[in-house]
């Protein structure tokens, strides 16, 4: 298994401790969860934690955030861009984390925009899933 997280989880996850997107972010911070990212997608995580509004929802600093962002570059698989295309969705930042999906072999992507993915990432082997569903299959041991 390895996925790659939209940036709408990342920042779930920093706006909810105890909803699923905390737990994946936290497994993959721990290194128990493999996950992948290119540069331009940790650019995005860092830029949208760093918000003023997420900032003040959330109670950090930007010196939490660059702890955070710190910890997934440690362990996060990096993704070379080899392939790149655009635009195949309406949202290029959509784009943008698919591309780093297909990239990287990614077997899930997960994110809360389903609908805007649509099927597009299964044409590159990629299953797109809600947190609380890659979450509930990796605490049922099914995955």
């Amino acid at each position: 298994m390895l996925i790659v997280l939209d940036t709408d989880v990342v920042v779930a996850a920093a706006l909810s401790p105890t909803e699923a997107s905390r737990y994946l972010l936290r497994e993959v911070g721990l290194g128990m969860l493999p996950a992948a990212a290119s540069v331009p997608l940790m650019l995005e995580y860092e830029a949208l934690l760093k918000e003023p509004e997420t900032l003040a929802r959330t109670g950090a600093s930007a010196a939490d955030v660059d702890v955070v962002i710190d910890t997934l570059a440690s362990t996060v698989r990096p993704v070379p861009l080899s392939v790149l295309w655009h635009p195949l969705l309406r949202d290029h930042d959509d784009d943008m984390v698919l591309e780093a999906a297909a990239n990287a072999g990614a077997t899930h992507l997960v994110t809360f925009n389903l609908r805007d993915f649509g099927d597009l990432p299964a044409r590159f082997g990629v299953e797109a899933c809600l947190p609380c569903e890659l979450a509930r299959r990796l605490r049922d041991g099914q995955e």
